[in-house]
């Protein structure tokens, strides 16, 4: 499998309306005026966390940028029990292939 690091994960939401959300501060390797960043819309995610990985198919993304200027973004994925797993500084990929 071929994966692109996306981000690293600031905080989790388990919201009823929402859903499962994983909001993070994107790779600075992203700016505002080049996000390159895959639409990841029904793809997988890989949360590495210190002792395993986890997958995840996403259901919503949004992008933002904050006032500092810097990406961020937010990942709703689909209802899975290794979602408490994640934990703030894991790390998120995106699945290429």
């Amino acid at each position: 499998m071929v994966y692109k690091h996306i981000m690293r994960v600031g905080i989790t939401i388990n919201d009823k309306k929402l859903g499962r959300l994983i909001v993070g501060g994107i790779d600075p390797k992203f700016s505002s005026r080049d996000t390159k960043v895959p639409y990841l819309v029904d793809k997988y995610i890989i949360v590495k966390t210190t002792t395993e990985e986890l997958k995840f198919k996403v259901k919503k993304m949004d992008l933002s940028t904050s006032i500092a200027g810097n990406l961020n973004i937010g990942v709703i994925v689909y209802d899975s029990n290794d979602f408490i797993k994640i934990k703030s500084g894991d790390e998120v990929w995106a699945v290429l292939d």
